[in-house]
């Protein structure tokens, strides 16, 4: 798996270092994971890089692994010293999306690993073949299921036919040439819609290849209020056996 681009354009993009978007790869750059912090959360930031760097190390998420997870961000933060009111948003929580996929390699085999609105989309061409774990984007109005550092809104992966319903597997060589991309909710919500009304715009998006032309992208649809005002963040990935594009950021 490559990367011909990955990046991110902030809700406000003169204010970079408040993106709560967060992304890294593992280290043979075989997975990549992605996560969204809820603008409303305490730290969010920290959680989404938390949670990405994490699953990028450690793939076998379950109950040990979010209650490592958490820990590790209650580790971040001294209770005793906040401020009333920090003190109040920190208990109520923080959460955060996480997407990962996986590429297999030897076998062309595809491992995705979903929880919340950010979306892995596969394309053949323009033509998107599974979008995944949101298919549609009326879907994006719905109250995504987040992660969470309050254990009790984490009940939802006790559930039974959790792993069935967070995870797919695609064989990559039903499909020509596929391309995948990654992205949060804003962005995967205009590229669902433009799949359906103007399929033809998806080629824009397959073409950038810095943060200065998804910006450009993402603040002119924006401004024609075809796009929410949110964090946004693409990664493309192809699966072939050339190098990443130069200038792709690691982790």
């Amino acid at each position: 798996m490559r990367a011909l681009f990955v990046g991110t354009c902030a809700k406000e993009p003169d204010k970079p270092e408040a993106n709560e978007d967060a992304y890294a790869f593992s280290a043979d750059r075989q997975r990549f994971v992605l996560s969204d912090g809820a603008s409303e959360s305490y730290d969010s930031q920290l959680w989404a890089n938390m949670l990405v760097r994490k699953l990028a190390h450690d793939p076998y998420f379950n109950q040990a692994w979010i209650t490592s997870a958490i820990s590790a961000y209650q580790g971040e933060h001294d209770f005793a010293t906040m401020s009333w009111s920090q003190q109040l948003a920190y208990e109520k929580g923080c959460f955060a999306t996480l997407i990962s996929v996986e590429h297999d390699a030897l076998n062309n085999h595809l491992a995705v690993f979903g929880v919340g609105d950010s979306v892995a989309v596969l394309l053949v061409g323009l033509e998107i073949v599974r979008a995944w774990p949101l298919d549609h984007p009326d879907r994006f109005k719905e109250r995504p299921t987040l992660l969470s550092t309050l254990r009790a809104h984490n009940e939802f992966t006790n559930a039974p036919d959790f792993n069935s319903r967070a995870r797919i597997e695609l064989e990559l060589a039903a499909f020509p040439e596929p391309t995948l991309l990654c992205m949060t909710d804003a962005l995967g919500e205009w590229t669902l819609r433009m799949a359906s009304d103007e399929p033809e715009r998806l080629a824009d998006l397959l073409a950038v290849r810095s943060e200065e032309q998804l910006a450009k992208l993402v603040l002119n649809e924006r401004e024609a209020k075809r796009m929410r005002v949110d964090d946004s963040t693409l990664a493309i990935l192809k699966f072939d056996n050339e190098d990443d594009a130069s200038g792709v950021p690691h982790s």
